[in-house]
């Protein structure tokens, strides 16, 4: 009936098996069309690479240990004007300047990572010095109670922003989540990013678009795994240069 469907809870865990190796692509595409002063210019930029987790054990408590690793990566960049620089790392033997810093991070452990059965980080141990996941964190925090369809949660969070003049800016946002839709054992899982400290300067505001998120999370409720995630961002700042 829909009175008991509407009743319907989902416990959504992550779970892996130690000595599994977890693979995913990741397209990462950019577009900033920048104008001042009657001056224009198009940045482009396109990454695709392959993340791999390699689970190290597995608690008796589900907490998840695993290390983080990108296993190769084609990326390509081209501002208008200049020449467009590309860097494949399974046929390039060297990279341009541009992408030393990605070819050396290529093929070696990156970070060693604790998370629970929620998507809560514990133990974070970076091999390589700025290391970056990518795309917001590695996971996504899930509620620890049974949820029912339109359940909402969230998570505080806190962006530094760098100042021209070297300072730092501290913004508040929160990260808004909403399991939107359960098909077949596949969770949808809505994302938004909410700036909490108020952001006049449009200097800082055209920092802090480059960080919010808004997209869809496919999540498998057995196998405890996202699927796939989609974030899109299209943001527009008037009076960044004056």
């Amino acid at each position: 009936s829909k009175r008991l469907a509407g009743e319907q809870t989902f416990l959504l865990e992550y779970h892996a098996t130690k000595g599994e190796t977890i693979r995913w692509k990741v397209v990462h595409l950019v577009t900033v069309d920048t104008k001042i002063r009657g001056s224009e210019q198009t940045a482009k930029t396109r990454s695709v690479s392959v993340k791999s987790w390699n689970v190290s054990n597995v608690d008796d408590d589900g907490n998840i240990t695993l290390v983080h690793t990108v296993e190769s990566a084609d990326m390509w960049q081209n501002v208008s004007g200049r020449q467009e620089i590309r860097y494949n790392s399974k046929t390039d033997a060297v990279p341009p300047r541009e992408y030393e810093q990605v070819a050396k991070s290529i093929g070696v452990p990156l970070a060693t990572i604790t998370f629970n059965r929620h998507g809560k980080i514990l133990k974070r141990d970076s091999a390589v010095p700025h290391f970056n996941a990518g795309l917001g964190e590695l996971t996504i925090p899930l509620p620890e109670q049974p949820v029912k369809l339109g359940a909402k949660w969230q998570v505080p969070d806190e962006l530094n922003l760098r100042l021209e003049d070297g300072r730092v800016q501290r913004v508040k946002t929160r990260q808004l989540y909403s399991l939107e839709m359960v098909e077949t054992g596949v969770a949808t899982i809505g994302i938004r990013t909410e700036v909490i400290t108020p952001v006049n300067d449009p200097k800082i505001h055209s920092q802090l678009v480059q960080r919010l998120t808004n997209g869809t999370v496919k999540f498998d409720l057995e196998a405890g795994r996202l699927i796939s995630k989609q974030l899109d961002l299209d943001e527009t700042v008037v009076g960044f240069s004056g």
